[in-house]
């Protein structure tokens, strides 16, 4: 299915104040209580986002700024309610002043998000969701994601280059980094280095709920926080 947004418009002011057209856009997905996966795949430019909060539908996403419309569409396979989010080429900018975007999950199914962003300043609190893997392919990039401990079993992956990672987890959650590549600086409180690349929390193998974090690129700063 393809759900365009229902109160898209656009404000054409640039004959009063000389600025690009304004395009806020909002969309949903409604809730499916026969769907208990979810999967959130965003492919998108610059910008903030900003990933946080309940909603009653299965997904809502908010966008302001000058960047264009996004497409989202939805699909069922096997349980899982697939849901991609993508800018409409046609619409894409090339003097893009501001693109934020806010995205909202129901927080009763489990779910795969996966992150596909140019140069962006990505902020994610996922306390409130069941977690089951989340990639984030990323540029230049500022990312902050805290972790709840809803989910037995969380995997965290970043492919992100030239970026600033930090990671808030919870003290009750053994949790375990491994990285493929070379990190400039580090800041990992409370892990014990277990090999070439690979470090653990003391309690990794005794606590009921695990996080699994692999770098796979080029990282400048990645802190990790236990809360």
């Amino acid at each position: 299915h393809t759900f365009r947004d229902w109160s898209d418009r656009d404000w054409d002011d640039r004959e009063e104040r000389g600025t690009h057209n304004y395009h806020p856009q909002y969309l949903s997905v409604p809730f499916d209580s026969l769907t208990p996966k979810g999967e959130l795949r965003l492919d998108a430019a610059a910008g903030n986002f900003m990933l946080q909060g309940v909603t009653s539908d299965f997904l809502t996403f908010n966008k302001t700024g000058d960047i264009g419309n996004y497409i989202l569409t939805t699909n069922n396979e096997s349980g899982w309610k697939k849901i991609n989010l993508s800018l409409e080429e046609t619409h894409i900018r090339r003097s893009v002043k501001e693109n934020k975007v806010e995205i909202k999950l129901s927080d009763i199914p489990r779910w795969n998000l996966d992150f596909d962003i140019g140069a962006a300043e990505i902020e994610m609190d996922l306390r409130d969701y069941r977690i089951d893997s989340t990639t984030i392919d990323a540029g230049a990039s500022s990312i902050s994601i805290k972790v709840g401990d809803k989910n037995p079993v969380t995997y965290l992956i970043f492919n992100a280059g030239a970026s600033s990672i930090k990671v808030s987890i919870p003290t009750t959650s053994g949790c375990q980094i491994k990285s493929e590549s070379f990190m400039i600086s580090k800041e990992f409180d409370g892990f014990s280095k277990k090999g070439d690349g690979l470090y653990q929390t003391a309690n990794f193998n005794s606590a009921g709920n695990k996080i699994f974090l692999t770098i796979k690129t080029a990282v400048s700063k990645i802190e990790i926080v236990r809360y």
